[in-house]
């Protein structure tokens, strides 16, 4: 059996960081939130259409639920990964309990239908109240991963 190598990855970032003529952490981490505030109306747009796509799967039946766990999963991603960006927190963590469950599924052979389900249609419920404020999306995001808990996902 061979050893494993590890190799080192020269970080060119670093040394702009370091040089005395080079931009501040602090110059860089505000221009790069910035950009993302500018790009925050596309996300919001971004995140709807995942949303709408994920919203029709919520009344498939059990057996393409099952056999559609990638093409769920990957719009899930998709809204976790950016959603915060756009403030939308809670439409965030709604898709990383899908991508919890999807992921229980495969490593460990975890699958609800009802519970995926669930998640699916609170993903449209808090994604339609992400605009008003004072919505119950904060309490909506414990009771689902309260649900995974007692379903033995661990989050």
């Amino acid at each position: 059996m061979s050893e494993a190598r590890v190799y080192a990855v020269r970080n060119r970032i670093s040394e702009a960081l370091v040089s005395r003529d080079g931009p501040t952490v602090d110059l860089l981490v505000s221009e790069a939130d910035a950009r993302v505030a500018l790009l925050a109306d596309r996300i919001a747009s971004f995140v709807a259409g995942k949303v709408a796509h994920l919203s029709t799967w919520a009344e498939q039946p059990e057996e393409a639920l099952f056999g559609g766990c990638q093409a769920i999963g990957e719009p899930a991603t998709n809204i976790a990964e950016v959603a915060e960006a756009a403030g939308l927190d809670a439409v965030g963590a709604v898709a990383r309990g899908i991508c919890v469950m999807l992921d229980g599924l495969v490593t460990r052979g975890i699958w609800h239908t009802d519970a995926l389900r669930v998640h699916l249609r609170a993903l449209a419920v808090v994604h339609e109240q992400s605009s008003q404020p004072g919505t119950a999306s904060g309490a909506i995001v414990e009771e689902l991963q309260a649900l995974r808990s007692s379903l033995g996902f661990t989050d």
